[in-house]
């Protein structure tokens, strides 16, 4: 009973890892899913292994668990090839709070209490649902408004805050799927900066996401100010499309990333809200201040340094 166990479990975990495997000889949206999870997944299969080699101790078994090391381990520096850290006497000129709600039936006061508790000068907010019934949150702590109120913004899925006036401002349908864009120009210290915001369409939406990923690129070719880019990518900085996105447009992130999908898994999860930037600025952290999404979002707060 021993060896079937340790045979049925052996033969599962080949089968998951050669599927992980093939991540890197085809890019196709089916194994662009098992990427994005690549290291949950070797971690899961390395326990399997584990477990199974409790019962039974074989040479196999031994070499299942070096390969789930190994693809669990790649994602780590794949995460962190961009990651570009803040010069040591960096100081935070703004805050940028990020929140993606993930259930349209979140509270308004719970939101209200984040966004007040988090104090920061721009909030960008995206969801899968209609933002239009938000209209009212924070009071008028954010004067200066972008989103929801423009004919092309037309599903409203995304909105772009800010304490500071706003020039300049651009809305853009990334894909026909609605996934949209907003774009602004800000002053902090005299330093000009454009501001986008985005949500965009699930990987499993065959090849809308590196259809709005090249979308976006043709309208950061066009940006001469430094760029805070901001909102849910639907995806982690770990497959193909989004790290040509970042090298493409020379983008840095932090690492490491807060998870945020599932909401729910915390920090075991995947990292698809991000926040990019491009110098002279500098993010010098990202943490997550949500309840694990118990309230039905998900909350990035970011500092940002001018330098």
């Amino acid at each position: 009973m021993k060896h079937i166990v340790f045979c049925v479990a052996c033969t599962v975990v080949s089968i998951v890892l050669l599927a992980v495997c093939l991540r890197y000889f085809a890019d196709t949206w089916p194994l662009t899913i098992i990427g994005a999870m690549q290291m949950q997944i070797g971690a899961l299969c390395l326990a399997i292994v584990l477990l199974s080699s409790l019962l039974v101790r074989h040479w196999y078994g031994l070499l299942l668990g070096v390969a789930s090391v190994l693809l669990a381990a790649h994602p780590m520096l794949m995460l962190g090839a961009f990651a570009r850290p803040p010069a040591p006497d960096a100081v935070p000129a703004l805050r940028l709070l990020s929140i993606n709600i993930v259930d349209s039936a979140a509270g308004d006061a719970a939101l209200d209490q984040t966004i007040e508790e988090a104090n920061a000068d721009i909030l960008v907010m995206t969801s899968t649902s209609s933002l239009a019934g938000r209209m009212n949150l924070a009071g008028q702590s954010y004067p200066f408004r972008a989103g929801c109120d423009d004919p092309v913004n037309s599903r409203c899925s995304v909105m772009l805050w800010s304490r500071r006036p706003l020039s300049d401002i651009r809305f853009q349908q990334l894909s026909p799927v609605g996934s949209e864009l907003i774009a602004a120009t800000l002053s902090i210290d005299g330093q000009r900066m454009r501001v986008f915001a985005t949500r965009l369409s699930k990987t499993w939406f065959d090849t809308f996401h590196s259809f709005e990923l090249f979308n976006i690129t043709r309208v950061l070719r066009e940006t001469t100010e430094p760029v805070l880019l901001a909102g849910d990518f639907s995806a982690p900085v770990i497959v193909a499309d989004m790290r040509w996105f970042l090298g493409n447009n020379k983008l840095s992130s932090v690492y490491p990333e807060p998870a945020t999908w599932p909401a729910w898994l915390g920090p075991l999860g995947v990292s698809n809200d991000h926040i990019f930037f491009k110098a002279p600025l500098s993010v010098l952290s990202v943490n997550r201040i949500d309840a694990n999404g118990r309230l039905g979002y998900v909350s990035l707060l970011s500092n940002v340094a001018i330098k």
